[in-house]
């Protein structure tokens, strides 16, 4: 082997070797220790610098401590980011419990080199530690003034030397020595590992982040895919134990279905489970099983060997819960795995709550296009034009709340010289009342073509119709009159609708309300004939409570009142403008808040000759 090859420990040994053969035989015993130190301390500091793994880092330390001392074991105590020092290795001596212990460091800093735990001036919080850990000997593990930790010596295995006899000491002066060489040497070394180390878990737990991003994004192409709510539960626990490895699984659905794998539950543990669904469903954020409040239900998953909670959420709306257990290799689930876990709900969450909003418009715009056409029907079973009778202006108009109502105006064909006019309202709004005004509609105009009928002989059999054809909460209210314009007359019956008015041309305003109760509520109706005339001039307006209720911001209603005082301005106009100056005053009333109900509008005027 060539000089430039050999070890540098050997190199320096051949240099020295003159110098110990030189010095007396009392000191060549002391010199070759020395010696054999300083040539340990150049092999350790070589071999350290070829090596970053901590755990190898920490294996040589304590195998030359060991080797260059009595102690019976040596041990690495290692500072952590919360300043409590833990076990990072240890040779020699087993103890069972070492590697779980946490030792306080409060007030532990900086120190000027090895104590003993016979020192008299040891300061209490090292005191403690080296009495909690049968230490008699701590080194302090220091870089730059930083303080990363202490190596830890046990009792010495066999007598020592005569210098450590005498003091008392465990361990002598030149053993301390070599300690805190050693200690110098290795603190560098040791804080690279542990850098190192920490760099190494970092790029692990990046590279699993990347793993799992990409994951998600395979799911949620999966999850984008899916067509049915089932479909998406399945491609989340199907992800879910994929990616955890996990070997069991239930989805609680907010319905009480419950989808399990690699888990049963009894038919008593499924009818916990739902009469626990309001507890269950109000879960908004990942919790582990043993620390869900409900004792029953924390005890049947703790059985199951479940270990984490983890709602499906989007907003404030629940979409189940997933129930993980353990593991294949029943290790706990990782801060990485409930990670995946938080963003798979999420997406889940997220998909199920699109799913339910696509499904609630496509109903919206199925139901949208059914009630317009309900609505051209509707609007067919309506007059498509006024009637042109010389010497009277007439005028009708429906404006529903939503898009089909329960009111209706009507003009239907009597004996000669006359005019049926009829004006009604369904309890209610909506689609219901539309079909129940449909067939009041037929009804009527089947029964007005019986033309010799009294009128009240007429709306009694209209009511026996339609009470027995509706439920027991519905009713119309109608005003049915016979116009004979020739004569100038009409004679009509009230059943409980509200009272049109006949503005007379002098300025007197009559109510017409002979007539009875509602039509539809009992079985049978007492009505009486009301009869009125009209004069060159009057005007005679019939309405639904869809014009006089109508309210103001503040919530008062438009009333009767307001429909005088707006006919007294615009009684000499046309039937048209007379509805449609009422109809405009109620919406400007109304405001912001719209029309509540269903209004319709008849308009009769004699015209002056």
């Amino acid at each position: 082997m060539s000089e430039s090859k050999s070890p540098l420990s050997y190199r320096y040994q051949k240099a020295l070797a003159p110098l110990a053969r030189m010095a007396d035989a009392s000191e060549r015993g002391q010199l070759s220790k020395r010696l054999s130190e300083l040539l340990t301390l150049l092999d350790f500091n070589s071999t350290l610098n070829q090596s970053l793994a901590l755990e190898e880092i920490l294996d040589i330390v304590l195998f030359v401590a060991m080797g260059e001392t009595r102690a019976g074991w040596a041990a690495v105590i290692l500072r952590r980011s919360d300043g409590t020092f833990k076990p990072a290795a240890r040779r020699g001596s087993s103890d069972p419990d070492w590697v779980s212990r946490i030792f306080p460091s409060e007030d532990i800093g900086p120190m000027d080199g090895a104590v003993g735990h016979d020192d008299p001036d040891l300061p209490k919080p090292v005191r403690d530690l080296m009495s909690s850990s049968g230490a008699h000997l701590a080194v302090p593990l220091q870089k730059g003034g930083n303080f990363i930790g202490l190596l830890v010596l046990g009792p010495p295995a066999f007598a020592g030397a005569d210098e450590a006899a005498e003091s008392g000491s465990s361990y002598t002066e030149g053993e301390r020595a070599f300690a805190d060489a050693l200690a110098i040497s290795a603190s560098a070394c040791i804080d690279n590992g542990r850098i190192y180390e920490e760099l190494r878990e970092l790029n692990r737990s990046l590279s699993l982040k990347v793993y799992q991003l990409n994951s998600l994004f395979d799911v949620t192409r999966e999850l984008h895919r899916a067509m049915d709510a089932g479909a998406v539960r399945e491609v989340v626990i199907a992800s879910a134990m994929g990616q955890l490895l996990a070997t069991r699984c239930i989805l609680i659905q907010p319905d009480g279905n419950v989808k399990m794998r690699g888990v049963k539950l009894t038919p008593d543990e499924l009818q916990l489970v739902r009469s626990r669904m309001r507890h269950l469903q109000s879960l908004t954020e990942d919790l582990p099983v043993g620390q869900f409040e409900d004792n029953e239900i924390r005890g049947m998953f703790e059985a199951k060997e479940m270990e984490r909670m983890v709602p499906l959420r989007s907003g404030t709306t629940s979409h189940g819960i997933l129930v993980m257990g353990r593991k294949a290799n029943r290790r706990p689930l990782s801060e990485e795995d409930i990670d995946f876990l938080r963003s798979l709900a999420a997406q889940g969450g997220a998909t199920l709550d699109n799913l339910r909003l696509t499904r609630e418009w496509i109903e919206k715009q199925k139901m949208e296009k059914e009630l317009t056409v309900a609505r051209e029907i509707q609007r067919a079973l309506l007059p498509d034009q006024e009637p042109s009778i010389a010497g009277w202006d007439i005028a009708g108009i429906n404006i529903p709340c939503l898009t089909v109502g329960g009111d209706y105006y009507d003009y239907l064909s009597g004996q000669q010289d006359q005019l049926g006019l009829c004006i009604a309202d369904v309890s209610g709004k909506g689609t219901g009342p539309a079909l129940i005004m449909a067939n009041v509609q037929a009804s009527l105009r089947a029964l007005s073509g019986l033309r010799d009928m009294p009128l009240d002989v007429m709306l009694t059999r209209l009511n026996e119709q339609i009470f027995g054809r509706t439920e027991a909460n519905k009713y119309v209210t109608m005003f049915y009159g016979w116009l004979d314009h020739d004569k100038a007359e009409l004679v009509y019956v009230n059943a409980g609708h509200c009272y049109p008015l006949m503005f007379r041309r002098g300025g007197e305003v009559e109510q017409l309300v002979i007539g009875g109760p509602v039509i539809g509520l009992l079985p049978e109706v007492p009505l009486e004939v009301g009869t009125t005339t009209f004069e060159p001039g009057d005007t005679f307006v019939a309405y639904t409570d869809g014009l006089s209720e109508t309210q103001s911001p503040e919530g008062e209603e438009f009333e009767e009142a307001r429909i005088i005082e707006t006919m007294k301005k615009v009684a000499d106009r046309p039937a048209r403008e007379v509805a449609a100056k009422l109809v405009s005053s109620a919406r400007i009333f109304a405001a912001e808040a719209g029309l509540g109900d269903d209004l319709t509008l008849m308009v009769v005027k004699r015209l002056e000759k």
